[in-house]
């Protein structure tokens, strides 16, 4: 070894998961989608509610402003349509601090509430506003 590498640790280390501004923004405008179109669902619920063929049958069910958020949701966050990348950024939503958080997310990805106070209480209204 030459002195300018540095000696490998055999010890793992513990990176935690974070999420760019962009990232959050993203899974949080999907989390607000479920929560307004299918509020009983899960959070890994929302690649199957972009895709065109999975959302086709439960369509007739929405109310106009629903299709629109749909709509506009699914050119925001084509992205994040495939279910590998949308758990990806789940698991970093799970393990990062919760008080900069606009929804509480459980560890096993099942349900998920939006905060009603915090510091992310206005975020809400600006996820409201890019769908309307």
């Amino acid at each position: 070894m030459n002195h300018t590498q540095r000696p490998r640790s055999n010890t793992p280390t513990n990176h935690r998961a974070t999420l760019s501004t962009r990232q959050l923004v993203d899974l949080e405008l999907g989390l607000y989608l479920l929560r307004h179109l299918r509020p009983s669902a899960p959070p890994t619920a929302l690649p199957d509610l972009l895709s065109s063929a999975a959302s086709a049958t439960g369509q007739a069910r929405l109310t106009p402003q629903q299709h629109k958020y749909l709509h506009r949701a699914r050119l925001l966050l084509a992205h994040v349509a495939n279910p590998n990348h949308w758990q990806a950024l789940l698991d970093a939503y799970t393990a990062a601090p919760a008080d900069r958080l606009a929804f509480d997310l459980s560890r096993d990805h099942s349900r998920f509430a939006e905060k009603s106070v915090g510091f992310s209480r206005n975020r809400i209204a600006v996820l409201r506003k890019m769908l309307a």
